[in-house]
């Protein structure tokens, strides 16, 4: 019995160290996604007629612009207050009119900016406005500057805006779009910029008829910084979410996720992995949102008149 109560100490060591090493061996066993992008699956689909442009405020409102054919028709740009409202098919809480509205964004204060391509090639601002606790937008002013095809649009930390001119290939920013129409022209020769995100001051600019997704650090004065590019085909909408980029390709039907860690060298030398998620339809918008239990994505599907819903 000595000798048994003299080993027990040896042998309970022996099997704590055999324990720990079993658990190491399994960790390293267990498979691991070196993407580091979830796996997403469509959740819900709601009906909303031909949507285009999405954006989703810091409070978690949603906005959706309506693109009506023929040219220059007037479509409707929707307002809900949560995700949550728009997918379980509440009435939105307010409706305003815009004209070839393909891209929307709102500013770090909730105020809310249309860029409408079409015939008045301008971006319109609406100012939100909160009396006895009920929000509200109202015009507020119009930015016409020369624009040819204005798309993306999208805010800094500093709430500067960003603007895509398509046509004349730049990229344009407002240091104070809210009072002023004061801009400066960023940098040029993209190849059609459409589609425009920026998260934790990093920008992100799509290329259409370069096939080329461009990410950019931004500095202190609202320039760019250093710059890479990731080749993908047609890309027209982006959105970007902590380090996950999605951007969406309508005619071919489908949204490319990207982790923004691995995007950090030359398209020639890309060597990051990417995922797809397939539609049935055209897809231009697109916006990530907060839920309870992590994030998930809005997708335009815009010939389907659907938006649907994607959730890890």
């Amino acid at each position: 019995m000595k000798t048994i109560k003299k080993l027990a100490p040896l042998l309970f060591l022996l099997l704590a160290t055999g324990a720990i090493i079993s658990c190491k061996k399994k960790a390293n066993s267990e498979p691991t996604d070196s993407c580091g992008i979830p796996e997403f699956q469509s959740t819900t689909v709601v009906d909303v007629s031909n949507p285009c442009g999405l954006a989703v405020s810091k409070s978690g409102k949603v906005a959706v612009t309506e693109y009506k054919q023929p040219y220059g028709t007037i479509g409707t740009t929707k307002i809900w207050n949560s995700y949550s409202d728009l997918l379980a098919k509440k009435a939105p809480v307010q409706t305003l009119q815009s004209v070839g509205a393909e891209a929307i964004a709102f500013d770090n204060e909730e105020n809310l900016y249309i860029t409408e391509t079409e015939q008045n090639a301008r971006i319109v601002i609406y100012r939100m406005k909160t009396v006895n606790g009920i929000s509200s937008y109202q015009y507020w002013r119009i930015i016409q500057e020369g624009f040819i095809n204005p798309r993306g649009i999208a805010f800094d930390s500093k709430n500067r805006l960003y603007l895509a001119d398509d046509g004349k290939d730049r990229l344009l920013r407002f240091d104070d779009p809210l009072n002023n129409s004061n801009l400066s022209v960023v940098a040029a020769v993209f190849g059609s910029p459409k589609g425009l995100a920026i998260a934790n001051d990093t920008l992100y600019i799509t290329g259409y008829s370069t096939d080329r997704l461009y990410k950019y650090s931004l500095t202190a004065t609202g320039g760019l910084g250093k710059g890479v590019i990731v080749s993908l085909p047609k890309l027209v909408d982006v959105a970007a979410y902590g380090n996950i980029v999605a951007v969406a390709s309508p005619g071919n039907k489908r949204i490319t996720l990207l982790n923004s860690n691995q995007i950090q060298t030359t398209e020639s030398n890309y060597t990051g992995c990417t995922k797809t998620l397939t539609g049935t339809g055209d897809i231009y918008g697109l916006a990530f949102v907060k839920t309870p239990t992590g994030y998930g994505i809005l997708a335009s599907h815009y010939n389907q008149n659907k938006i649907i819903f994607y959730q890890p």
